[in-house]
């Protein structure tokens, strides 16, 4: 098979991206279903539960696409350097919190409010509320 053959072409022996994927944790993610006003479902975390880190992956898909679905599931509030956190894994987006001396600054808020509102009520249960003085959307969030 093709996609096993990639096994023995790429280095899937060095784990330095998980190191990295998983520095500065904090706290993880709610593992609730987010729903919308109407109780459509926005996101749901248990959909993405057969994507296990450090399993092998399935005959029929590449590995290098399965090692990156792994490294994507890896979710929760971070910190990335003094001042600086991530949201990662709340929806298709990571939201960005940027601390100031006036308040937060939010970059990519996520894609929809719900999931929006628990990345910032994880980040305020973890880091004490601060006033948001801006929000900046990225050609990446859109």
């Amino acid at each position: 098979m093709a996609n096993n053959a990639l096994y023995g072409k790429l280095p899937f022996t060095n784990n330095t991206d998980f190191a990295n994927a998983h520095r500065g944790f904090i706290a993880p993610l709610p593992q609730n279903i987010i729903k919308g006003e109407q109780g459509n479902v926005i996101w749901n975390p248990a959909k993405y539960n057969f994507v296990k880190e450090g399993e092998k992956a399935p005959n029929t898909v590449n590995p290098s696409l399965w090692r990156q679905s792994q490294l994507i599931n890896i979710g929760g509030l971070f910190k990335v350097t003094d001042g600086v956190y991530q949201i990662r894994n709340l929806d298709l987006s990571n939201m960005t919190i940027i601390e100031g001396e006036k308040g937060i600054t939010v970059i990519d808020p996520l894609l929809s409010a719900e999931p929006a509102k628990e990345g910032m009520d994880l980040y305020y249960a973890n880091r004490g509320k601060k006033p948001v003085v801006a929000v900046l959307f990225t050609p990446q969030s859109r």
